[in-house]
């Protein structure tokens, strides 16, 4: 029964993903909350597929190997015998799924998961077996999901998701999400960034973080109709005087009149590096 409801369950919710080898759900996805990625290994093309149907008693050692946006954390293990973090659950059928917290999963930016998207295939522990018998690799074909970004409800927002450098930047700012008691309940005049641009080495700070409140370029402003939520708009390169030099990382934390944090917990948002 619950592999019934669970099935009635990607059906429903997952109907325009139907049809592909691999999705994900929820979609659109937020980087930082759990997602399950299935893979319906009916509807690929490769050896697993002939396998399983043969051999349906191998359908409890099926495991994803993964490489995009990055290699998962845990590891994939050999090829030959997959480690046990990437095992993944029978579901119905051929549809098998691995739950995870993706930039967990992968130690990934969620600007990484957007721009990169999973790629990932479903293998046996031992991707070589029957191999031997005629059957080929115990593998599927590479499988590629692109990630569809959820509106975000973090603490810190980006519009874009994934920007360089001469492209508009847009971080917002949920006071209402704030831990640091010093920054809680804050005016719409008090809500300040410490902002730096990282390239390469060297650091491209705006203003020295004692000085952050006394420069207008550095405020954010209240969201109309949103309490509680600052807003900035930058271009990097233009708002930060490198003299020339590569913007690869902006890095920012919040500063008010009477507070600042020593030491801040800094954000790093990663710019695309591409032409």
């Amino acid at each position: 029964m619950k592999k019934l409801l669970a099935l009635a369950f990607i059906i429903i919710a997952g109907v325009n993903a139907w049809g592909q080898a691999a999705f994900v759900l929820p979609s659109p996805t937020n980087a930082n909350d759990s997602l399950t990625i299935y893979i319906d290994i009916s509807q690929t093309t490769y050896g697993l597929k002939g396998i399983l149907t043969n051999h349906p008693e191998y359908k409890d050692s099926v495991y994803m190997w993964t490489w995009a946006p990055a290699g998962p954390a845990c590891g994939n293990g050999d090829w030959g015998n997959s480690n046990a973090c990437m095992r993944m659950t029978h579901v119905s059928g051929m549809i098998f799924s691995i739950k995870m917290i993706p930039t967990q999963f992968y130690s990934c930016t969620p600007l990484q998961l957007y721009s990169n998207g999973i790629n990932c295939l479903a293998k046996l522990q031992d991707g070589n077996a029957f191999a031997s018998d005629g059957l080929g690799e115990a593998k599927t074909e590479d499988l590629h999901i692109d990630i569809l970004p959820a509106l975000c409800a973090d603490k810190f927002c980006f519009f874009p998701e994934a920007a360089k450098k001469d492209d508009f930047l847009t971080i917002t700012y949920d006071n209402g999400e704030e831990t640091n008691t010093n920054l809680q309940n804050l005016g719409p005049d008090d809500c300040y960034l410490y902002m730096s641009a990282k390239a390469g080495i060297n650091q491209f700070p705006i203003s020295a973080p004692a000085d952050v409140t006394t420069n207008p370029l550095l405020k954010m402003q209240a969201v109309d109709g949103e309490p509680g939520k600052f807003r900035m708009t930058i271009i990097p390169e233009e708002f930060f005087n490198t003299n020339g030099a590569n913007i690869q990382e902006v890095w920012f934390y919040v500063v008010s009149p009477s507070y600042l944090p020593a030491p801040p917990t800094v954000m790093k948002y990663v710019l695309l590096n591409c032409n």
